[in-house]
C-alpha cells in the first residue's frame, strides 16, 4: 500500500493534533453512521482501517458491538487506550485489510477518512470490497467515505495550515486527473523537536466505477452524499459518502487465490 512506511511511528500520538479539523467532527461522523446504516444497540460493526480507534469507540459508546481491524500495531495499541480511557470494550484486530480473517458476520461496515484506494491498483481495491461483502450479513450495509473526484478536478491543489497544542502542520494535496492518483503530504513542526514531513499517495474512483466495483464484489450502491449532514452529493462536494448493501438472495462472486 502506498504509505510512508514511517507514517505510522511519526504521527504516534499525536495523531488528534495533526487531523484536529477532522477528529473534532468525530461524533458528527458517528451520528450520521448509525443512521446511514440504520443501527441498534447490540449489533455488529465492523471498522475497516480503523486507525487509532477514534470511530471504533465512538460506536462502542452508543451500544454497538465493534471489531475494528487496521494493519499498524502502534495506532490499534492508542486505539485500545482510547477504548479503555472511555470505559468500553472493542475487539483489536491486526491484518491487511486485502485479506481479512474469519471474522463476522457483521450487520454493518464503516471505512472513513478516505482510508480506501492506498493499494492503488483497482484489482487490489476490489479484494477489499469483496472482503467487505463477504463478512456482512445479508441486508447488512457498508459506508465507505473517499474524496470526491468532481470537486477535485475542479480543485487539483490546495494548502491548508493549523496550529494546536503548539504543534504546526500544513497539508498540501495535488491530483493527477490523468493517473487519478491523489497525493498528500504534511509538513509536521512539533515544539520540541526538528520539523518532519511524510506522504500518501492513493487512487481516487467516480462514482460510476465505484459502483461498477461494488456490485462486482457483490453489493448494491443504494445512495451517495457530500457529507455527514446527508446532503447530497455534488461536484461542489469535497468527500463523497457511498453507502452500499449486501443483497438479502444473492450470491456472492467467488474468487480463486
Amino acid at each position: 500500500m502506498a504509505w510512508d512506511e514511517e507514517l505510522f511511528s511519526r504521527i504516534g500520538d499525536r495523531y488528534d493534533l495533526i487531523f484536529s479539523g477532522e477528529v473534532v467532527h468525530t461524533d458528527f461522523q458517528v451520528d450520521f453512521a448509525v443512521r446511514a446504516c440504520a443501527l441498534q444497540p447490540g449489533q455488529r460493526v465492523l471498522d475497516l482501517c480503523c486507525g487509532p480507534g477514534r470511530h471504533a469507540v465512538a460506536l462502542a459508546l452508543r451500544g454497538l458491538m465493534v471489531t475494528a481491524v487496521d494493519r499498524d500495531p502502534h495506532f490499534l495499541a492508542l486505539g485500545r487506550d482510547r477504548a479503555r480511557a472511555s470505559g468500553t470494550g472493542v475487539r483489536w484486530v491486526q491484518s491487511d485489510v486485502r485479506r481479512l480473517p474469519r471474522i463476522g458476520p457483521f450487520h454493518a461496515a464503516i471505512c472513513l477518512f478516505a482510508s480506501w484506494g492506498y493499494a492503488r491498483d483497482p484489482s487490489e481495491d476490489g479484494l477489499i470490497l469483496l472482503g467487505v461483502a463477504q463478512r456482512l450479513q445479508p441486508g447488512g450495509r457498508f459506508l465507505l467515505d473517499i474524496p470526491n473526484m468532481e470537486w477535485l478536478r475542479a480543485h487539483p491543489s490546495g494548502t491548508r495550515f493549523s496550529v494546536v497544542g503548539g504543534l504546526g502542520v500544513r497539508e498540501t494535496r495535488h491530483f493527477d486527473p490523468e493517473a487519478r492518483e491523489l497525493a498528500a503530504r504534511w509538513y509536521v513542526h512539533p515544539p520540541d523537536q526538528a520539523a518532519w514531513r511524510t506522504e500518501i499517495r492513493y487512487r481516487v474512483y467516480a462514482l460510476a466505477e465505484l459502483e461498477w466495483m461494488l456490485a462486482r464484489a457483490g453489493l448494491v450502491l443504494d445512495a451517495a452524499y457530500g457529507d455527514f449532514d446527508g446532503s447530497a452529493l455534488t461536484a461542489d462536494s469535497p468527500r463523497c459518502l457511498a453507502l452500499a448493501r449486501r443483497p438479502l438472495l444473492r450470491a456472492l462472486p467467488v474468487r480463486s487465490g
